[in-house]
């Protein structure tokens, strides 16, 4: 994958996310196959954990039903400090996260965005 899809904030990645899962709900590729073809591929990329984006909105899901840094590192399969870089990442993109307890949540609302 291009390596500003792979570098880019949780914002940017999620506008590209939005407008190829609209533009693949409305048909909009359906008479150039390549362009489907690249649609799908780079929307495949996003969705996976391969993925910063993907990461980041795997752990808002988690998030979602209230997650402490084990279940995350766990979830995620990764460190401590990398899960402290990503709430980090979503903090800056404006993702309201809190901490009740060591229990990590997110808005619902923000939960029908990222599924």
């Amino acid at each position: 994958m291009p390596a500003d899809i792979a570098q880019s904030d949780f914002r940017e990645s999620y506008a590209v996310h939005a407008a190829l899962r609209a533009a693949n709900r409305s048909k909009l590729y359906a008479k150039d196959a390549a362009a489907q073809k690249a649609a799908n591929r780079l929307l495949k990329f996003l969705e996976s954990d391969g993925s910063i984006y993907g990461r980041h909105s795997r752990m808002v899901r988690l998030m979602g039903d209230g997650a402490n840094i084990a279940q995350l590192c766990r979830a995620l399969r990764c460190s401590r400090r990398t899960v402290f870089r990503y709430l980090l990442d979503l903090e800056k993109a404006g993702v309201e996260v809190s901490l009740v307890d060591g229990v990590y949540n997110v808005p619902t609302g923000l939960l029908r965005l990222v599924s």
